[in-house]
């Protein structure tokens, strides 16, 4: 029920920059970012924020705009005018309350530009609500602690995602993490068929995968029986 998402992606200073960048940025732009798994919020270590943040803006901004059924395009139009103006209003607030580095209104019918916040303030209402569109807010942290408050600073809780060479790391966060799918070195729209897929607090209630489906259609009797004497 429901699936709604303010899905993190935690960067560490350790993490393979050129896949976390590639994943991410795809995580955020696939389906012109409406999906609520999509790693709308991204927490980067600020030893290599700077690197991060380049590297993904230069592939972000290489999306290729235009008819979804051309094969060359590789972002389309938002699904509809409510959802479009919907996001119009979100771009509004990030460039009150961050910094606009790339991307914005497209002003060419539904599309949204690929679009990045810089800076923005953990209580915004864009770091906080779901915008379901291609825009993602990219801030920082210096500690492990840090990252794991503010990542789960959300009434979602979705997916997550941890980059990070050292596994034992990538274990605290993952339990850590308010998510129903947790990534380590991958995010969304990553998933297991096999696996049960759902949310914590406001991303719903329920889980739903192959077997895990089948529950739905079940009606499951409970028959008591009590031997010896009564």
């Amino acid at each position: 029920m429901e699936l709604g998402g303010k899905s993190p992606a935690i960067i560490f200073e350790d993490a393979d920059l050129e896949t976390a960048v590639a994943q991410t940025q795809f995580s955020i732009q696939f389906n012109s970012g409406q999906v609520g798994s999509a790693n709308s919020r991204i927490y980067v270590h600020e030893s290599v924020a700077k690197k991060f943040v380049e590297l993904f803006r230069e592939k972000f901004a290489a999306a290729q705009m235009g008819d979804p059924l051309d094969p060359a395009t590789t972002h389309g139009p938002q699904i509809d005018l409510l959802q479009y103006n919907r996001i119009m209003k979100y771009l509004d607030i990030g460039e009150k309350d961050g910094i606009l580095s790339l991307g914005g209104d497209a002003n060419d019918g539904f599309f949204v530009r690929p679009t990045i916040f810089e800076g923005v303030a953990e209580d915004s209402r864009l770091m906080l609500e779901e915008v379901f569109g291609p825009v993602v807010a990219i801030n920082t942290f210096s500690t492990e602690t840090e990252a794991i408050e503010k990542a789960n600073n959300s009434e979602f809780g979705l997916y997550a995602a941890v980059f990070t060479k050292d596994i034992d790391r990538a274990i605290r966060l993952a339990k850590a993490l308010d998510a129903g799918t947790v990534g380590v070195n991958c995010t969304s729209p990553t998933n297991a068929k096999d696996t049960a897929f759902g949310g914590f607090k406001m991303s719903g209630n329920g889980r739903e995968g192959l077997l895990y489906s089948l529950d739905g259609f079940l009606e499951t009797k409970s028959i008591l029986i009590k031997t010896g004497r009564l």
